[in-house]
């Protein structure tokens, strides 16, 4: 859709410019301002070479949407999923405890759930006020933002394949060799995930837009490649950031299921309802979103026959899945710690120790929650059915 200029506002990619014909042939620069869509006519000439025969559609209804539902929902993600992840980091942190891998992992993904929503702030501030903060803190904070969305999701990938190993298999994660294995895949996944978002390192950049007369930061690559790289990139993310954790999660639960339907734990029937609740939610929440994508990619294919109406539908449907996605990011503490009782009990002494509890009040929840397994998410197939 777009012709070589796009806005990466978290997931979404914004038109800059939608061109009706070949995007290939645009070679327009926006920082000369030497556009003016008011002064177009149907031979206008970008550089010496003709773009389209009739004008580019207007991107003022998908601004106009954007500039005034992006950034309440944005500051409201941001609030919800920084106090959920801070207190799932803070819980785990205070653990006197080695911490048992499932627990390593959550305690990643609640980093980089909370990494992620730092950036939003900018980017709901960009749609109100333009990029203000610069050229080197849109490299930065752009970068952070990819990095943690790719973590976020591969995360939840090592959590579904530690259950399935610790509760199929009864493969202990407390076994020393096992954790420090832990640690080497979670730091292989931020090295990972790093490298995935060098290309977004090196195609940001601040720009002014004469014609939507904003100053932003957006992924500016090359016109002879554009299209190509967006079509890659949208192709990686439905593959790395959907289709690989769904058909994993899949794999994963639904034999944790059979295990946990032939076993005799008394608590199976409570584990197969957050089973349930953990994969629904994953893909109520992202398959929106890449569902949409899918249909922005065959127009930018060609597959589909470009339409201004159907391209803008597509824009503003883009913006309203974005935000359910961000969602997940407040949903991964009530799915992945909350619902432990290990975990609920740390957290009330958390809060007795900062003085928002009684000690009273504590000691009765930890009586009344006693006789369950002290084991946030253990190793041990019978204790995990309680963590699962």
């Amino acid at each position: 859709m777009e012709c070589g200029l796009w806005l990466n506002c978290g997931l979404l990619w914004k038109h800059k410019l939608l061109c009706c014909a070949n995007p290939a042939t645009l070679e327009f620069n926006f920082s000369s301002g030497d556009y003016n869509g008011s002064d177009y006519d149907g031979n206008y000439d970008y550089n010496g070479s003709t773009c389209c025969i009739a004008p580019p559609c207007t991107s003022n209804p998908m601004q106009h949407f954007a500039r005034h539902f992006l950034p309440p929902f944005y500051i409201l993600i941001f609030l919800t999923g920084l106090w959920g992840n801070g207190m799932v980091i803070a819980v785990l942190l205070r653990a006197k405890e080695a911490l048992p891998g499932t627990d390593v992992f959550i305690f990643n993904l609640a980093l980089a759930d909370i990494l992620l929503v730092v950036t939003l702030p900018f980017w709901a501030a960009q749609e109100v006020h333009g990029w203000i903060f610069g050229g080197f803190l849109c490299k930065l904070v752009g970068s952070i933002f990819k990095i943690n969305f790719y973590a976020s999701i591969i995360f939840l990938i090592c959590i579904s394949i530690e259950r399935y190993l610790s509760i199929v298999f009864v493969i202990r994660m407390y076994n020393r060799n096992v954790t420090s294995q832990i640690f080497c895949i979670s730091l292989s996944v931020w090295v990972l995930c790093i490298l995935l978002t060098l290309p977004d390192f090196n195609f940001l950049t601040v720009e002014f837009d004469s014609r939507q007369n904003i100053t932003s930061c957006f992924l500016s690559f090359p016109p002879h490649s554009a299209q190509g790289w967006k079509i890659a990139l949208s192709i990686l993310n439905q593959l790395v950031v959907f289709l690989l954790p769904l058909i994993t999660m899949a794999y994963c639960y639904i034999h944790i299921i059979f295990t946990l339907l032939l076993s005799k734990g008394f608590q199976k029937h409570k584990a197969l309802r957050v089973i349930l609740a953990v994969v629904i939610t994953f893909f109520l929440c992202w398959s929106p979103y890449h569902f949409t994508q899918m249909i922005n990619t065959l127009i930018d294919c060609d597959v589909i026959t470009r339409d201004c109406k159907l391209e803008e539908e597509v824009d503003i449907a883009l913006i309203v899945t974005t935000t359910l996605g961000f969602l997940h990011c407040c949903l991964n503490p009530l799915l992945y710690a909350f619902v432990s009782v290990k975990f609920q009990r740390r957290f009330l002494e958390l809060l007795a120790w900062l003085g928002c509890v009684s000690k009273s009040f504590l000691k009765k929840h930890t009586r009344r929650s006693g006789y369950l397994k002290d084991s946030t998410w253990s190793g041990s197939t019978e204790a995990s059915y309680t963590g699962v």
